[in-house]
């Protein structure tokens, strides 16, 4: 072979290496890039959700006057979960106008009604601190807020994230909707530096099936032993086989010896994955 084909060989594949890194990067490249008010506002004239977020998302960093200031606000109320977080967003990368939004939000989860609550909460929960945390569990005790407006208070708690959010997850997890109560077993978990899970074990035996499925995931994430009976109980009996699933997982997680004959029945359950779970599972115990 000739020198010139031996150096073309060694060059191609850095070459081919070299534009795959660049086409990798570009997205990141453009990110925050090329936004405008103009592009948000047409965005949201055509009413398509993903575009706006896009171009919210692009916007990040451009100058903005009162009008924009103002429309960003609006979104906000908008029908759609992701532009309301894309806006929530948007502004807590703004400090100067972050503390205004917040202020508008607190006013309206004392004073608003089930919408107004629930998309206070979801603005809280980008732009929100722990002192926030004692008005959002003040909401949670109002009467009369539809289910969806407490799950969103519920979420905003555990995307905070600060401890002091417990009792009101805690007190959540009694609530009458079974939404709810998943919901404050999910944010129970995202709370920083959580130590333990037990005020979730009493969900592993809750009345709705998807209230069970994560409340078995929880208590195994933190190793609750104080829901290793509830949990044997579930992996034996429980109609949803993933919530047998997941207390078999669970079960394991905490790896107490007194779950042996639990998992071993488990082991023979009309599930696949229930008894593959299992069988891992008692390689965990001892």
């Amino acid at each position: 072979m000739n020198q010139p084909h031996r150096i073309a060989r060694r060059l191609v594949p850095a070459l081919l290496a070299a534009l795959a890194l660049v086409a990798a990067a570009a997205p990141d490249a453009l990110a925050g890039r090329g936004g405008s008010f103009a592009r948000i506002r047409s965005a949201a004239e055509h009413g398509n959700s993903d575009a706006i977020v896009a171009e919210l998302e692009r916007a990040e960093n451009i100058p903005c006057t009162s009008e924009c200031m103002t429309f960003v606000v609006g979104l906000l109320d908008h029908d759609s979960v992701a532009v309301r977080d894309a806006a929530a967003w948007w502004f807590a990368r703004r400090p100067a106008q972050m503390a205004e939004v917040s202020e508008r939000a607190l006013a309206r989860l004392a004073g608003g009604d089930s919408v107004a609550v629930r998309n206070a909460a979801d603005t809280l929960a980008r732009v929100g601190q722990p002192r926030e945390v004692p008005d959002l569990a003040a909401a949670l005790g109002r009467a009369g807020l539809s289910d969806e407006a407490r799950v969103h208070t519920v979420r905003a708690l555990g995307k905070i994230g600060h401890a002091s959010a417990n009792p009101a997850l805690a007190g959540a997890m009694g609530d009458a909707s079974p939404l709810v109560r998943r919901e404050a077993a999910l944010s129970w978990a995202r709370i920083l530096r959580q130590s333990d899970a037990d005020p979730v074990a009493r969900l592993v035996t809750d009345a709705d099936g998807s209230v069970r499925r994560v409340a078995a995931q929880v208590v195994g994430r933190f190793r609750t032993a104080a829901a290793r009976s509830a949990l044997e109980e579930r992996v034996v009996s429980d109609p949803d086989p993933v919530v047998r699933r997941n207390a078999a997982w669970a079960l394991g997680r905490i790896g107490d010896a007194a779950s042996r004959a639990a998992l071993t029945a488990a082991t023979q359950d009309s599930s696949s994955l229930v008894r593959m779970t299992a069988a891992a599972a008692l390689r965990q115990v001892h």
